[in-house]
């Protein structure tokens, strides 16, 4: 008989365990996103990240009371979603409470979502650029065809965040879309679900982003008004960010 051949397995990659971080800021992009992306794939409500500066708000939905600060998962995808500004007081014990349940969680690391103001929106060829805290994930940027986020400036919460991210020792990867700055802008946002998709290959299906886009952009005015006092706070500095150099 024959001797039998075995042929050597090759090792599966294992899937890396990943956070979506989606909250208020320029164009309200990261929470479109992040809200869009739980809902499209059916994410389950795992748990609230408390804060005592946040205790007097509370959201009802479908009968259920519920923090401004959630996470859900599905799979070995997690997303931490805040229904509320995060201003300066705030900011510091915000990434401190996603480095922690980053750490619970065993996260690999951690994308942010945010928006990048640019004087005039090309909706045809919106550009989405990476911003990484470690080396290690400037690979993915390559492998996604993400360009680097080269020169510029970061201020206001945002800064106070990263600051406190970039020592941490789990990386971040902050993807900034071009968008307008001071209103809802679900055009961007709709670039960042598709980049994002692109990344996890997983497919997000749209349709109905795109049939809400009108709804979501005055549905969110409000919110866009109150986020914009918050990144008006900071003192001595330009309200229009700074573009970037390619």
């Amino acid at each position: 008989m024959d001797k039998a051949k075995f042929k050597k397995l090759e090792k599966i990659p294992e899937v890396p365990s990943i956070l979506l971080v989606g909250i208020p800021g320029p164009g309200l992009i990261g929470m479109l996103s992040v809200t869009y992306i739980i809902h499209s794939l059916k994410m389950e409500l795992v748990g609230e990240i408390g804060n005592p500066d946040l205790s007097s708000i509370l959201f009802i939905d479908n009968g259920e009371l519920l923090g401004p600060v959630r996470s859900y998962k599905k799979g070995k995808l997690f997303a931490v979603l805040s229904d509320v500004p995060i201003d300066y007081e705030l900011a510091p014990g915000f990434a401190e409470s996603i480095i922690d349940f980053s750490k619970k969680n065993n996260i690999d690391f951690i994308i942010i979502f945010s928006g990048l103001h640019v004087a005039v929106r090309n909706l045809s060829n919106l550009k989405t650029y990476g911003l990484v805290t470690k080396q290690s994930l400037e690979k993915i940027l390559y492998e996604n065809e993400i360009p680097k986020f080269l020169s510029g400036m970061i201020t206001g919460p945002d800064a106070t965040m990263l600051s406190i991210l970039k020592n941490a020792p789990i990386p971040t990867l902050v993807l900034y879309t071009e968008c307008n700055f001071f209103f809802p802008d679900p055009e961007s946002a709709m670039h960042t679900i598709k980049t994002i998709s692109r990344m996890l290959k997983v497919e997000i299906d749209l349709t109905e982003f795109k049939n809400q886009i009108d709804f979501l952009r005055l549905h969110n005015r409000k919110l866009m008004e109150e986020t914009l006092s918050v990144l008006q706070q900071e003192k001595a500095q330009p309200m229009n960010p700074p573009q970037i150099y390619k």
